[in-house]
């Protein structure tokens, strides 16, 4: 092979790994440079979804969908930063860079707190987490062409004719590339970016299964706090009852059924305090699992429950500018509602709707649909062949050169594709009944977490005024006039006992309440903070971490 033969065949390899797009032989846009964003905003066009944040009119730093043409499809430098998928939830916690923050004896652990620390600690958390890196090199690969230029060489050194004089050496030269007539890598670039796109959804759906999990726990401890707090005071009281008792049997004022009466009570608020006391170190010990932290640090939680207030559903929602202009709330549904709330009755569900849509795994469904739907499209693609072609040099055993074409292409007679295309379309609808059936559910669940909700805050409002004298200062008057001699044994044990049961079951009005919280941010993603009157810290803007 001279040199003017090799030249032309290092031309024509370059030129066909040059034409190997198919944007070369298809109309459909690929996915190349600024084209990544067209792509992007296809996808968003078929998901349409906005974060919950921005319809509330608080700071957030993006929608979902706006992320999805940065992060979700380009790679970041290694000079840039994105945002985890957890600020995408709409809990207003940060997740800091540089050493995890550890709360020490001296501090009190508060409920965003607490949540923060689970979405940084949390181990079943960390390993959902660990699943994006995978589907962010799934689209990479799926962005790379597979088809490489194949070289093929033939090469026949001995020949003779019929004389028997020795001929040219004999040889072949082909370079062909494989050309994608239907357009295949487009949609397997669509595919990747859906499917990167729900596995982000199940990330921040753990995430906020995760925060709503440690509001329970959180709010579990408190609650088993609270009881063991009241039955520590009550043993206390009751030790001083059966010295006072002591004292005056002494003095001739009182009979030894009165101090055994006093020292047997003693015993069973005493025997009920240390109960409470294991049922408190449980929770609490529940709750350090789920913040992965060891069961040696002791610190104080705070008491935020007991001061404030829970902010109806209805007048979150009212005071969103975005949702309500989009569709009003028909405020005259009230009227109906056993609960006082609006957004329950079925004439406001497209409002209800309109919040659940923001729901992680809902959105991850909605991606669930799109990738099905792109797989679809790469199987009608897959029913064209592909082309193979390139150019041939060939020069034979008397030295004659001869220049050409070499084209292949596969025959659709056994395997025409349609069965592939038929489950793929199987496939799609599948995902499609899911999509819509997990919807369905989520406002179901939604309804019923709020209605449990607006149930739980009424009846905490209406016990407030009733509880917020102390356990102590409620039983004073009684044992006063005990003292006096005004009222016997009896008595002050049938008082306490219904002062008892009446803060126990504020206590667990306040733990239904709580419970209902964390189904509220479970169901809808209204973070708690939200939810509460009382003015919280204000936690600064969400950081941002680099992608690994």
């Amino acid at each position: 092979m001279n040199r003017a033969t090799l030249t032309v065949m290092i031309a024509s390899a370059a030129l066909l790994v040059g034409c190997r797009i198919p944007s070369c032989l298809h109309s459909s846009p690929v996915i190349r440079g600024e084209q990544v964003r067209h792509t992007a905003n296809d996808l968003n066009h078929d998901l349409p979804a906005s974060a919950l944040y921005a319809r509330l009119g608080m700071e957030h730093s993006k929608a979902p969908e706006a992320e999805a043409s940065t992060s979700l499809l380009e790679s970041p430098r290694a000079d840039e930063s994105v945002q985890l998928a957890s600020v995408d939830l709409p809990l207003s916690l940060s997740i800091p860079t540089g050493d995890p923050f550890v709360p020490s004896e001296a501090q009190e652990l508060s409920l965003e707190g607490a949540i923060q620390l689970a979405l940084e600690r949390n181990p079943n958390l960390t390993t959902v987490r660990a699943s994006e890196p995978v589907a962010h090199a799934a689209f990479h690969v799926a962005e790379t062409y597979p088809w490489n230029p194949q070289f093929q060489t033939q090469v026949l050194p001995y020949s003779r004719d019929r004389n028997g004089n020795d001929g040219a050496v004999s040889q072949q030269h082909v370079i062909v590339q494989t050309f994608e007539l239907g357009g295949q890598q487009h949609y397997r670039e669509r595919a990747a970016a859906a499917n990167w796109r729900q596995v982000s959804g199940t990330v921040r759906q753990a995430e906020l299964t995760t925060a709503a999990q440690t509001i329970t726990l959180f709010f579990g401890a408190l609650f088993q706090h609270e009881l063991r707090d009241m039955n520590q005071a009550l043993a206390e009281m009751n030790e001083q009852l059966v010295g006072v008792m002591q004292r005056r049997q002494k003095a001739g004022q009182a009979n030894n059924a009165d101090v055994e009466l006093a020292r047997l009570q003693s015993q069973t608020t005493r025997r009920q305090q240390r109960l409470t006391e294991a049922s408190y170190q449980t929770a609490y010990v529940n709750l350090l699992s789920q913040l992965n932290l060891s069961v040696s640090i002791e610190f104080a939680l705070s008491n935020e429950w007991l001061q404030c207030r829970w902010r109806p559903i209805d007048e979150i929602i009212l005071a969103s500018p975005a949702i309500t202009t989009a569709t009003p709330l028909n405020q005259a549904s009230e009227m109906k509602s056993d609960v006082g709330c609006m957004l329950t009755q079925p004439e406001n569900e497209t409002i209800l709707r309109q919040i659940i849509g923001d729901r992680p795994d809902v959105s991850a469904a909605r991606a669930g649909v799109a990738m099905a739907r792109e797989n679809l499209r790469l199987a009608k693609a897959m029913k064209r062949p592909n082309l193979q072609i390139g150019p041939m040099w060939q020069r034979d055993e008397t030295a004659t050169q001869y220049w050409g074409v070499q084209a292949q292409m596969d025959i659709p007679v056994v395997n025409t594709g349609s069965t592939l295309v038929s489950q793929r379309y199987a496939e799609w609808r599948q995902q499609q009944v899911t999509a819509q059936q997990l919807e369905n559910r989520a406002v179901l669940e939604a309804r019923a977490a709020i209605t449990r909700y607006e149930r739980s805050r009424v009846l905490v409002e209406q016990s407030r005024e009733e509880s917020v004298r102390t356990l102590s200062e409620s039983l004073q008057p009684f044992e006063d006039q005990f003292k006096a001699g005004q009222i016997n044994l009896l008595q002050v044990f049938a008082a306490r006992t219904a002062i008892v049961q009446s803060r126990q079951s504020y206590l667990d009005l306040l733990n239904e309440l709580a419970l209902a919280v964390a189904d509220v941010t479970q169901s809808t993603g209204l973070p708690p903070q939200l939810l509460m009157e009382e003015d919280k810290p204000n936690l600064g803007q969400a950081e941002e971490l680099p992608l690994p």
